[in-house]
């Protein structure tokens, strides 16, 4: 047995105390109801559509998605999704090649994720607000062949096409086709989706991530956050960026709500209103929109259902640190998370209002299992 005075040997040691107090503050990132369900390590070795389909099947009316324009169940989902995925199968052979999404980030646009999923496809988000020229140069260079799209942005994918790619418009399905799961067999090593990069240090690179690198990602953050079904998650990075994935399946493969909002058309003004009527849980963005919210928050203003505020893909300052401890609940825990679209998450620091942050910036953290 361990001698209790190594231990307190151990516990003495400042790095061990930091981590100790790591684990102290995400032991508390519990849903008030306390209800929690394990990510088992075993369902990283299923497929997206798969896991997603279990949590059909326990919260069919539960809602999925909500937006300003559509609030969609679990059930309904899975239907959409389904017809869907047979409409690209009546286009395109059953190979496992790239398929361009061009749609708004709104309810339709998570259907036709799960569509081309199903239909053992690799999806490309193409964000309709991006230029013209980066559109144009992310579709040449994936080869993509198909574009689904919708009414709204069927102008822009007529365009984009070039008259040499197939154009998919959601809303004109045909009634016919069935809404049943399809049963294909999808291996955890397929390829899931391809993300292109910014830019920054030259064109835009595509990376690639299969199944089980998606779920193994979407395992950490549900059991480090301790997402439950009753939790409402925010989106509101583009869905071609890859810190959009983490809240996107963070909650389709959890029974939770997925509450997107387009922050670029509607601004930061009203993000406290809807953040508060929305009943909003888990918080996710980058530091710069959090900073530009926070900061013009005022001092009476109170978020009683919010219980984690995580930042990530910017540097997280102290000043951060200061405007979560000045306008949110002890309740709230405030997260910086650390990593790359190649890696996924890596490095994560569970702040709460006792934490002391040294200098102006936010350390980065301790490295997440696997």
């Amino acid at each position: 047995m361990d001698n209790p005075e190594n231990n307190m040997r151990k516990i003495s040691d400042p790095f061990l105390k930091k981590q100790w107090r790591q684990q102290e503050i995400q032991a508390r990132c519990f849903h008030p109801s306390r209800v929690f369900f394990e990510f088992p390590e075993e369902a990283i070795d299923m497929s997206i559509p798969a896991r997603f389909e279990e949590q059909v099947l326990k919260y069919p009316e539960s809602i999925a998605v909500k937006t300003k324009k559509h609030e969609i169940s679990y059930g309904d989902l899975n239907k959409d999704a389904n017809r869907i995925a047979r409409g690209i199968l009546d286009i395109c052979d059953s190979g496992a090649g790239p398929i361009a999404l061009l749609m708004e980030k709104d309810g339709p646009l998570f259907a036709a994720i799960l569509g081309a999923l199903k239909a053992g496809k690799v999806y490309v988000p193409l964000d309709p607000l991006y230029p013209r020229n980066r559109i144009a140069y992310m579709l040449g260079d994936v080869g993509a062949r198909l574009i689904l799209t919708d009414e709204q942005n069927l102008p822009l994918a007529e365009e984009m096409s070039g008259n040499t790619r197939v154009l998919m418009n959601i809303d004109r399905l045909s009634s016919d086709l069935s809404d049943e799961n399809l049963g294909l067999t999808i291996a955890p090593d397929a390829f899931a989706f391809i993300l292109y990069t910014s830019g920054s240090t030259g064109q835009p690179k595509g990376i690639i991530q299969n199944h089980r690198n998606v779920l193994h990602e979407t395992m950490n953050y549900t059991n480090g956050l301790r997402i439950s079904p009753h939790d409402r998650l925010t989106l509101l990075e583009s869905c071609s960026f890859g810190g959009a994935v983490r809240n996107t399946f963070g909650a389709l493969l959890n029974g939770a709500a997925l509450f997107p909002l387009n922050i670029k058309r509607d601004g930061l003004a009203h993000l406290d209103d809807w953040l508060a009527e929305e009943k909003i849980t888990v918080y996710r963005s980058v530091e710069s929109v959090f900073h530009g919210f926070a900061s013009n928050l005022k001092g009476d203003r109170e978020f009683r259902d919010l219980r984690i505020i995580y930042l990530g893909g910017e540097p997280v300052y102290r000043r951060d640190v200061d405007l979560y401890k000045k306008h949110f609940s002890k309740d709230c825990i405030f997260i910086n998370g650390l990593g790359t679209t190649e890696t996924w998450t890596f490095r994560w620091l569970f702040i709460d209002h006792d934490s002391e942050i040294v200098g102006s910036n936010t350390p980065v953290g301790y490295a997440l299992p696997g």
